[in-house]
């Protein structure tokens, strides 16, 4: 079990359609995507649909600790957690109907299954910058 997602984060996950989604090789070279067809699954689990990862999906098979940011305004979080890749098993079974029930055109290679371990504030305040929740 991740870290459990407070409400008020599971709705404002829910209204940002862009997140960045950052990886690390084993080397430490990062890479940033940005992913729109992503899903809150439950409490600490979020979903995310490859269409067309490359650098993403190596590093992830490398070291499985990645990041998600979102923000609106000044308003933000980043999520910390572990990353699963998924081909051809329960999982990616789910996540693509359930993708392709929403875009029915969707490419799906793979699906990236996280655990939450951790959240932090980006919102811009002098106050929250950085802190994590607790």
């Amino acid at each position: 079990m991740g870290f459990v997602i407070p409400n008020n984060v599971k709705q404002f996950f829910e209204k940002i359609p862009v997140m960045a989604f950052s990886t690390v090789d084993k080397k430490g070279t990062p890479n940033v995507v940005a992913i729109a067809s992503k899903k809150l699954v439950d409490d600490d689990t979020i979903w995310i649909i490859d269409s067309f990862f490359d650098k993403t999906k190596k590093n992830m098979l490398q070291n499985n600790k990645v990041s998600l940011c979102m923000w609106r305004g000044l308003e933000g979080y980043q999520f910390k957690g572990l990353a699963a890749y998924h081909q051809n098993d329960k999982i990616f079974d789910q996540a693509k109907s359930w993708i392709q029930n929403i875009k029915p055109n969707k490419t799906v290679k793979g699906v990236v299954n996280i655990t939450v371990t951790e959240i932090f504030f980006i919102t811009a305040s002098a106050e929250l910058a950085g802190k994590k929740l607790d």
